[in-house]
């Protein structure tokens, strides 16, 4: 569509007939691709015009009630959707305090009950004055690699 339809088309399908330029009138008599496509244009804006106004469009009774079903009708299965349910988490709840009484209790029971008296640790002692710094390092080295609790 050529320039002089384009500004104009809108005062056309209006019907603001006084208002159009006689340079559109013109181009429409010379083009006929212009004529062809104003005139699918026209045959459009009298359909829609003779649809009548969206303001008078009500949906019947229980329409927004219906689609509500069905959108949640097709929404996909989840599973974090179980952990919503109430009941679900009490027993979830339950379950998880009663697993920590169970380990709590296995711990309190498999503890040892006192120091036990066949473990001691040796503890060496280098004498500053006969061995020298490394010998003592040594010594010292072999202690801790050799305890066993």
């Amino acid at each position: 569509m050529h320039q002089p339809i384009r500004k104009n088309l809108e005062k056309y399908l209006n019907g603001s007939v006084s208002e159009i330029p006689a340079e559109f009138h013109r181009h429409l008599g010379e083009c006929q691709g212009c004529a062809s496509e104003l005139g699918r244009l026209e045959t459009l804006s009298q359909v829609l015009r003779s649809l009548g106004d969206a303001k008078d469009a009500e949906p019947r009774a229980g329409f927004y009630a219906r689609v509500m079903e069905r959108i949640e009708a097709q929404q996909p299965f989840s599973i974090w959707s179980v952990f919503l349910d109430r009941k679900f988490g009490f027993r979830l709840a339950i379950a998880s305090g009663m697993l920590a009484a169970l380990l709590g209790g296995y711990l309190i029971t498999s503890e040892p009950a006192g120091p036990e008296t066949g473990i001691t640790p040796t503890v060496t002692t280098a004498a500053a004055s006969d061995t020298g710094a490394q010998q003592q390092r040594d010594a010292v080295l072999v202690d801790l690699a050799s305890y066993r609790q």
